[in-house]
């Protein structure tokens, strides 16, 4: 009947309708890879000192680095990550770069999309973390930052990322990395730790990234006493973080409060003038003062050791300090406060935040967004 020829007209037309949905829902996701996708959201430097946000700018390929850099023969293995978190550090405001344009950012949190030759640790959907902020050189030999964390994709060494402890969470992942190999290596390699003496360390600018996590490793690593500058007002956070002391530095000044000969390890974090050489005389014999800001004393006393140090020269082959820093955050000896989360068209935000110099805590950079499936 015409009654009937309608109503099986109606449904043939439904169906067409579903499976059309369906094919197109297939197809989107099939092409939310970046090789259907060749385009991602990121922040870019254009030139020395300019920067800004790009909706669209290329997703970069495995193979890249290698083809972009001097590179140790032992770190062949490069991964494609979609990046979830990243994080703003004093020195990823003005880095150096050799050419651009030139995705900027040193953190990086994500999730391992694809994996290329001479892979033995990490697999396709592995949670990672890790700071791909080295100094290298270019195939041409000029010096250069690595970079690339300002994206919703990016390459990286797997030599430089660790699988991201359980306990953490995104935001956790992205803000760590730098300012946590920045203060193992300070202490570890320069300071004498681990301990089994029971140190006393006095950390300079104790609320900052590094600072923070200056102070939980020093109590990780077997710190005694541990004494750290702050303001007032972030002082109840840096005892929540290991301090048994602090001194508000808008009061007093730290060399003048600390006695001489009384410390074992300062870590400065700040980097004032003559802060090596006021360091000097508080040092107990066989004392470390380490930098990571230059700021060296104009002479070493008789046993008393002084360094000062790049983290970024030392990055391309981290995981497994990276691995021994997931140990403490797994067992909730290391963390960051998230001071705010900005997304990557909010970048230039973040360095005008971090130029005041009175962060606490991190700016984390999220690369989620609602049209880019994760």
């Amino acid at each position: 009947s015409t009654q009937s020829t309608g109503v099986e007209h109606n449904l043939a037309m439904l169906l067409k309708l579903m499976i059309l949905v369906l094919l197109s829902t297939l197809a989107w996701a099939k092409c939310s890879s970046p090789q259907c996708q060749p385009e991602m959201q990121a922040y870019v430097a254009t030139a020395a000192g300019e920067a800004e946000y790009r909706a669209a700018t290329p997703i970069p390929q495995i193979g890249t680095l290698h083809s972009l850099y001097q590179l140790p023969a032992h770190t062949k293995c490069e991964v494609l990550l979609r990046v979830h978190t990243s994080s703003v550090n004093p020195s990823d405001v003005s880095p150096t770069i050799a050419r651009y344009p030139k995705v900027l950012g040193s953190d990086v949190a994500g999730v391992v999309h694809q994996v290329g030759e001479g892979c033995t640790r990490l697999a396709v959907g592995d949670r990672v973390w890790g700071d791909i902020g080295a100094n290298t050189l270019t195939s041409s030999g000029n010096k250069t930052k690595e970079l690339g964390g300002y994206a919703e994709w990016v390459v990286a060494l797997e030599s430089q990322l660790a699988i991201v402890p359980e306990a953490w969470s995104w935001e956790q992942a992205g803000s760590l990395p730098k300012v946590a190999l920045t203060s193992y290596k300070a202490l570890a390699w320069y300071a004498g730790a681990p301990w089994k003496t029971s140190p006393t360390v006095l950390v300079l600018g104790g609320s900052g990234g590094c600072g923070g996590t200056g102070i939980q490793l020093a109590r990780a690593l077997g710190a005694g006493e541990i004494v750290t500058t702050t303001s007032a007002g972030n002082s109840e956070y840096c005892v929540g973080l290991g301090a048994n002391r602090t001194i508000d530095y808008h009061k007093d000044n730290w060399w003048e409060v600390i006695g001489d000969n009384s410390v074992d390890v300062i870590y400065d974090t700040v980097g004032q003038n003559e802060t090596g050489n006021r360091a000097m005389p508080k040092l107990k014999p066989q004392g470390w003062y380490v930098t990571i800001t230059g700021q060296l004393a104009d002479h070493t006393r008789p046993g008393r050791h002084q360094n000062m140090f790049i983290n970024s020269d030392t990055n391309l082959v981290n995981f497994e300090m990276l691995n021994e820093l997931g140990r403490f955050g797994q067992a909730g000896a290391l963390f960051t406060r998230v001071n705010q989360t900005l997304g990557l068209a909010e970048v230039g935000k973040g360095f005008e935040l971090s130029r005041t110099g009175h962060v606490v805590g991190k700016l984390v950079i999220s690369a989620d967004s609602q049209d880019m499936p994760i």
